[in-house]
């Protein structure tokens, strides 16, 4: 049997449905493939045979509230996701009882830093966050459309900030670490930081993840944001956005190959099924997975291959582990009230979250390693019976362990360490109701990705912006006629923004002739990215 559209689409990740629904309602037939019994990936609510509800995937969504995405396609205004919006957007919870809050408001948190590490730390904070703003001010320009090369973003950089475009891109090639330690004193406080720039899966003392570090910091001014009901409102609001629009999603549809006729992408083989393509096959899955497992090598041209087979997704060893459980009672939690229902990020200090990662990279789990803690039964009741509370803990483990392979028996080990890491560092012993472990081989049978990276490529120096997946296919568009990418495994990369959905679909759109970008649209873009760069340069320069 076999079924016609316009586009056939692989993968109903967020991104597979964000590039899905602005296709559609573009007036476009699309079909989004999805090889699980659900749609959204990384993005993962479930609901127990028992009643409770357990967060298994992405936690924070203020991502893709902030690119525009949500808007654009009308998920608050029309499709029905609604937020929980916190001004508590972090909190740190340290081994030796200090717990450091985080709020919108930077005055407030540099106040209770002040009382916690002292006046002359939480000043170098604020000096640090304001540095940081204006630097991801900068670097947010490039998120939009096809991705910049380095060349271009240091020759913008120098043109518009002078001496501090250069140390801007002084700190996008550093380690994590070096751009801290530089910034503050205290190891506790650098913690959180350090993590922070780990969430893309690198280790943060290796080079290219200095941008990483000023991710937190450049954070305030704006609440957290978290789907009511959990993620999966957002992923309900998308598929709602794009059945209205008359998109088809169909699950339990895993890929098989890609056909081509005459060079051309034509048609994706799912079980029994063959869904042609008039106009368009567009990949939500990795590039090695696409290339090296769906399509025949022998009808792709041979650099192609080769380019695709330097791609790569666990060269530091890291993947990621998950235990969520409905506990007996919720913690107090070492801080100000409120900071419960934040997301916490605790790492202890930046050296431990620096030998957590050397740790990994030799298959053996860490002494101390950095978890994150989150009780998303705090926002709203459902999750749990009345008096009982749900947790959401997530850490870093080797994707090959030095025993060889994970197990049962070393699944269990490593939950049990998060644990007790997770009930150190908030000083209270947690007893599960219900408890599920989700590690490296249960996140590849959810979504398949390489190394269970929900980045689904490393997002290393050299595979980011016009380096992303690789140079030749760094634009959304490949080599091969009608093909086209999508996803976290392009610019701008991980995290719940739906920009490299929204950024496909301008680059298809167009591609086809439907959508044209508008004469002068690049020009006037660049003259908006450097007044935005003049503007941050006074702060960059105020807060050297």
């Amino acid at each position: 049997m076999s079924e016609t559209s316009d586009v056939v689409l692989i993968g109903a990740g967020h991104n597979g449905l964000v590039c899905g629904a602005y296709l559609a309602r573009a007036g476009l037939s699309v079909t989004v493939l999805e090889a699980s019994h659900s749609p959204g990936g990384c993005i993962y609510t479930e609901d127990q045979p028992s009643g409770n509800r357990l967060e298994l995937g992405a936690y924070e969504h203020g991502g893709i509230r902030g690119s525009g995405v949500a808007e654009d396609l009308e998920l608050e205004s029309k499709y029905g996701l609604e937020f929980h919006e916190r001004d508590e957007f972090l909190f740190a919870p340290c081994d030796d009882g200090t717990g450091l809050p985080f709020w919108n408001s930077l005055d407030r948190t540099v106040d209770a830093l002040a009382e916690l590490l002292g006046s002359e730390e939480a000043e170098r904070y604020r000096a640090f966050s304001k540095w940081s703003t204006a630097a991801m001010g900068v670097l947010g320009q490039t998120e939009n459309g096809p991705p910049p090369s380095l060349r271009s973003l240091a020759s913008l950089a120098d043109l518009t900030l002078g001496a501090e475009g250069a140390r801007l891109m002084q700190a996008l090639f550093a380690p994590a670490t070096a751009v801290t330690e530089a910034a503050l004193g205290d190891d506790r406080l650098r913690g959180p930081l350090d993590h922070w720039a780990a969430h893309s899966q690198q280790p943060p003392q290796a080079p290219g993840t200095g941008a990483g570090a000023l991710f937190l910091a450049a954070s305030h001014g704006s609440p957290a944001s978290r789907p009511v009901g959990g993620s999966r409102g957002t992923v309900d609001a998308l598929v709602r956005c794009l059945e209205d629009a008359g998109g088809k999603l169909v699950c339990d549809a895993p890929a098989e190959k890609v056909e081509m006729v005459g060079g051309r992408a034509a048609s994706v083989v799912a079980g029994d099924e063959i869904y042609e393509a008039r106009k368009a096959v567009v990949s939500a899955i990795d590039a090695r997975r696409l290339f090296l497992g769906l399509m025949d090598e022998t009808e792709l041209p041979p650099a192609l291959v080769a380019e695709v087979k330097r791609i790569h997704f666990s060269q530091h060893n890291v993947s990621e582990l998950k235990v969520d459980a409905v506990i007996n009672e919720m913690p107090r939690v070492n801080g100000p009230d409120g900071m419960e229902k934040a997301f916490m990020l605790s790492a202890n200090t930046g050296t431990d979250i620096a030998r957590a990662f050397s740790s990994l990279g030799t298959g053996r789990l860490p002494d101390r390693p950095p978890v994150m803690i989150a009780f998303p039964s705090t926002l709203e009741p459902g999750w749990a019976p009345e008096g009982q509370g749900v947790v959401w803990l997530s850490t870093f483990v080797p994707w090959t362990p030095e025993q060889g392979q994970w197990d049962q028996a070393l699944l269990e080990e490593a939950s049990e360490l998060t644990w007790r890491t997770a009930e150190k560092a908030l000083g209270w012993e947690m007893t599960a109701v219900e408890k599920k472990m989700t590690g490296p081989l249960e996140w590849v049978e959810r979504h398949g990705n390489p190394g269970a990276n929900p980045n689904h490529i490393e997002m290393s120096i050299d595979q980011l912006m016009a380096m992303r997946p690789s140079v030749n296919l760094s634009g959304y568009s490949t080599p091969i006629d009608g093909l086209f990418l999508t996803g976290a495994g392009t610019h701008p990369g991980g995290g719940i923004t739906g920009m490299p959905g929204r950024n496909a679909s301008g680059v298809i759109l167009e591609h086809l002739g439907i959508s044209k970008r508008r004469p002068g649209a690049k020009i006037r873009g660049q003259v908006a990215l450097m007044k935005d760069a003049l503007r941050a340069t006074r702060e960059l320069r105020k807060n050297a």
